[in-house]
């Protein structure tokens, strides 16, 4: 499902009930109007601010009309605190074919940005980010595992980067955040991987971190 045809009729909310000190009249009445016409910079304040400083009203169907220019944001330069919102804008309560967008769109970030040029540290990003729609990394562990071997030198460096004990940064406050990170690490299906690429170097990093 492609996330323009899911995103296609926006809610326009008018002008935004949200915190005066931190942003003009202008920017409210901007963000409660058409997406298109939101500066990128406007979007991703928006995405990243604390959820407190919004109705709770109005923040769903905000984040609903930002989402197809939020998710581009986020693919362009990766932060996981652009989807920290997701919980609170109700994903869970979103329209069937809006989740699976908002899903297909970053399983393919995450395919483009493990087989090109993308480092380990955007990719592994990348993952913390996705992992904010279910509050779950497992989902996006599970998935890395289903790419092909044009993924195996992308998922070797992001393996390299999270053995060295770079966690990510996860808006729910987990208990052990890096505890999905350290069974994938361990994991038959990277071993498999590895194994399969001949990256020795990998298995030997991750083995005596």
């Amino acid at each position: 499902m492609e996330l323009g045809r899911a995103f296609a009729r926006p809610p326009r909310v008018g002008r935004v009930d949200g915190c005066t000190y931190c942003y003009s009249r202008s920017d409210l009445m901007v963000l409660g109007g058409d997406p298109a016409l939101v500066p990128d910079s406007l979007v991703a304040k928006f995405a990243r601010e604390v959820t407190d400083h919004w109705s709770e009203v109005q923040y769903g169907p905000l984040w609903r009309g930002l989402a197809p220019r939020i998710l581009s944001l986020l693919e362009r330069a990766p932060d996981e605190m652009l989807l920290r919102g997701l919980t609170d804008a109700h994903f869970a309560d979103w329209r069937d074919e809006q989740r699976v967008a908002v899903r297909e769109a970053l399983c393919g970030m995450l395919a483009r940005a493990v087989t090109g040029d993308r480092s380990a540290r955007d990719v592994a990003t990348l993952v913390g980010a996705a992992a904010h729609v279910d509050q779950d990394l497992v989902p996006w562990l599970d998935y890395l595992d289903t790419l092909g071997a044009d993924a195996d030198a992308g998922i070797a460096r992001l393996a390299r980067h999270w053995s060295a004990g770079d966690e990510p940064t996860l808006w729910w406050h987990p208990s052990d955040p890096a505890a999905p990170i350290r069974d994938w690490l361990y994991s038959d299906a990277l071993y498999e991987r590895l194994s399969r690429a001949g990256d020795q170097l990998a298995m030997i990093e991750i083995m005596t971190s």
